[in-house]
């Protein structure tokens, strides 16, 4: 597996956690660990994502950055990359 992929893979694996914990913290909202642990998995997706975007390009709109142009296009599209 490529280093693109071993990124994706990794955002995809810690994004689950994410949506996992916060469904618990609907029925727990004060529960101090969930909370802890939801902050460290953020911060991790955040570190996650910005390496992806700079080696790869954005994973969404919202990642695209806010220049006046939209570079993403200029880039590979997933099929024209290496596989």
């Amino acid at each position: 597996m490529n280093e693109a992929n071993s990124l994706f893979d990794s955002i995809v694996k810690v994004s689950f956690a994410m949506d996992e914990i916060r469904l618990f913290l609907d029925t727990h909202p004060q529960d101090e660990e969930a909370l802890s642990a939801y902050d460290k998995l953020r911060g991790q997706r955040e570190a996650l994502v910005r390496r992806y975007t700079e080696s790869c390009g954005p994973i969404n709109f919202y990642d695209a950055g806010g220049s006046c142009e939209w570079n993403w296009v200029q880039q590979p599209w997933p099929w024209e990359k290496e596989a």
